[in-house]
């Protein structure tokens, strides 16, 4: 019996942990963003920095992701704004070749 995708609705932080996850299980996923790219939504905040520090917006599975490709953590103490977090996490992850193909 195939299996079918799972359904993550949204390309934020969150959506693009699971799809991390689901990778790292070689799950199939499928990521619905209703923005034109990942963390749209936060971009309409993007100029408020954030009350909690990258260590703790920074998922494990998706960082083992990036860093397999180059990608560094930023500091782990400093509170990123909104744009920082998807200029700095959220696109470098989306764009990962694994997962690109899978957000819609």
């Amino acid at each position: 019996m195939p299996t079918l995708p799972v359904a993550i609705i949204g390309a934020g932080p969150v959506g693009l942990a699971a799809a991390a996850h689901l990778l790292r299980y070689q799950q199939p996923f499928a990521v619905l963003e209703a923005g034109r790219q990942a963390g749209s939504a936060i971009r309409q905040w993007g100029h408020v920095r954030t009350f909690s520090p990258w260590r703790y917006m920074v998922d494990a599975a998706a960082r083992t992701l990036l860093e397999a490709r180059g990608w560094t953590m930023p500091p782990a103490d400093a509170p990123p704004t909104g744009n920082e977090l998807v200029d700095r996490y959220l696109l470098p992850l989306a764009g990962v070749d694994a997962i690109r193909p899978n957000v819609r």
